[in-house]
């Protein structure tokens, strides 16, 4: 009897540890934030069957061994949405730039074993970011630019919007199915900040299925201390009104944040025929990036590539579409989606188009606080490019096809208000080729050194009428020489324009001291024409000339 006894406790253990090792009916993971990056985290999922689910986590790898981990949560909402039983727990109090690893168990069994890692909390921290939409048809497309994100282990993806074509719950499901794709090689999560899309019916679709804090959808995250801020906005609800007024409070707080970037679904000035031109975009968005100095706006929609040239709002000569390229103080405007949807024609170009493009891609983005580096992404074919290194996720792996228009492959947009920096709130270094730059000290020129005069104002009735300005020609060598006095220390700039206000080419010249000062410039290899020469400190006028190479 005793034998016996020993044999059924035995078979007990033996079952309960089999039990203990089935799979939990879960599926169709992501992880998001309503908070803090570095401290909070949000696990969703689909719970297919079973009940009773609880997520197990550490920052210590215990596998499936569910008794090992020391923390664990219940779901904090529960939502039946498109076909599915979505369950998200609400994590926080967690540990800045750490992996987490967990599981999930329920009546039926146990998950395998995943991951996140929470965000830096320091500026110090560089940032990796995908950033792209419009995923809905083609779903192998779809599946292959999943598989990319998977292999460059970005800190997190920016997704704004049409993630499916019809809304459905079969498409939903099946997006979130090909979502899994993206998971890491090693079981990490990586997390998505998203926005709506014309495609997803009503707020509800990104609300239940992300667990988007915002009811209206618009809302804005903080990375890196005060390094990154990023502003999901509507463009399926008015712009104006309580967006606006939200957008630009929130944006005059945040002035001390390092970079601002903002997504939204809608590209303002699409480049493609195919859609219409977003003139509420412009008047209640645009003009606030350019106020309050955004960087960067990511745009999908129209289903081809976009890179532009800085840009701000404008009517004045030179401008097109309602904008004009001002490397200085512009925002970079990158898109339209490609991340499965169909493609279309990218026919719509502007003077301020850097490049454009039909083909599967996103955009691979690096941020710190020196500057922002944009890459475009070929997605196509990503079963043959190989994983980045786990403990360099910045540089490209093998086999990844990085997009390299004739203006070059990479944007770089410096950072203005560092003082280590160029001082600039978007300089593109692979932008049209400087032909200007620092020459022999001003005492070995031959050319006369001009007096400061008083700035002359412009003819209004010709704004190509430049011969009020002091006139510079280069003398046998090609050498000119300014003069101009500054009232206080500051960074000056100095931009070369020509007679179709295009800049063609910018000479910086950091922590200048007050007083007047002597430049030698070498012009030897600017082509013939006339150019205004304008000089800036901390970007505002110091003295403009015209110049005239022969």
């Amino acid at each position: 009897m005793l034998k016996r006894s020993c044999r059924f406790f035995l078979f007990f253990i033996i079952l309960s540890q089999f039990l203990g090792t089935l799979s939990a009916a879960t599926g169709r993971y992501r992880c998001m934030w309503r908070d803090d990056p570095a401290t909070t985290m949000v696990i969703g999922w689909d719970q297919a069957s079973g009940s009773a689910p609880e997520l197990y986590y550490d920052v210590v790898d215990f596998g499936k061994q569910v008794s090992a981990y020391r923390f664990k949560q219940q779901p904090d909402r529960i939502i039946a949405a498109k076909g599915m039983n979505n369950h998200f727990v609400r994590l926080m109090g967690l540990k800045p730039n750490t992996v987490y690893y967990f599981v999930i168990k329920d009546t039926e069994g146990v998950s395998q074993r995943l991951s996140f890692k929470t965000a830096p909390d320091t500026p110090k921290e560089r940032l990796s970011i995908i950033a792209g939409g419009d995923s809905r048809n083609n779903r192998e497309a779809r599946r292959d630019a999943n598989r990319l994100v998977s292999k460059l282990r970005p800190h997190f993806i920016i997704f704004d919007g049409d993630m499916t074509g019809g809304d459905t719950f079969e498409e939903w499901r099946e997006w979130f199915d090909d979502w899994q794709e993206t998971i890491g090689s090693d079981g990490r999560l990586f997390p998505v900040v998203v926005a709506r899309g014309n495609h997803e019916a009503a707020n509800s679709s990104i609300t239940e299925l992300f667990d988007v804090s915002s009811a209206d959808v618009y809302y804005a995250l903080t990375f890196g201390g005060n390094l990154f801020r990023i502003y999901t906005l509507n463009s399926l609800i008015p712009p104006g009104g309580s967006q606006r007024i939200w957008l630009e409070g929130d944006l005059s707080a945040n002035q001390d944040v390092a970079w601002r970037m903002a997504q939204y679904h809608h590209a303002i000035r699409p480049h493609t025929l195919k859609k219409p031109e977003k003139d509420e975009l412009l008047l209640n968005w645009a003009t606030l990036f350019y106020k309050y100095q955004v960087a960067l706006a990511m745009e999908s929609d129209a289903h081809v590539v976009k890179l532009t040239y800085p840009i701000r709002p404008s009517r004045e000569p030179g401008s097109e579409e309602g904008f004009i390229r001002d490397d200085e103080a512009g925002t970079v405007y990158i898109g339209e989606g490609c991340w499965g949807a169909p493609l279309r024609e990218a026919n719509d170009n502007k003077s301020w188009t850097r490049a454009s493009g039909s083909f599967n891609q996103f955009k691979w983005i690096f941020v710190d606080q020196e500057k922002i580096e944009i890459r475009t992404i070929r997605t196509d074919g990503a079963r043959q490019v190989a994983e980045v290194s786990h403990s360099n996720i910045f540089e490209p792996p093998f086999g990844l096809v990085i997009w390299n228009p004739a203006a070059g492959d990479v944007v770089v947009i410096r950072n203005r208000q560092n003082q280590h920096s160029a001082p600039q709130v978007a300089r593109q270094e692979a932008s049209p080729p400087s032909h200007t730059e620092p020459s022999r000290p001003a005492a070995a020129a031959a050319a006369a050194v001009l007096p400061a005069d008083d700035e002359p104002e412009p003819n209004p009735s010709d704004p190509n009428d430049w011969s009020v300005f002091p006139k510079l020609m280069p003398d046998e060598g090609g050498n000119v020489v300014v003069k101009y006095k500054l009232q206080r220390g500051c960074d000056v700039s100095m931009q070369l324009i020509n007679a179709q206000w295009r800049e063609m080419a910018r000479i910086e010249f950091p922590r200048q001291p007050v007083g007047e000062a002597i430049k030698s410039l070498d012009m030897s290899r600017v082509p013939a024409g006339r150019y205004l020469l304008v000089i800036k400190g901390n970007g505002d006028l110091v003295r403009r000339y015209q110049l005239v190479v022969r």
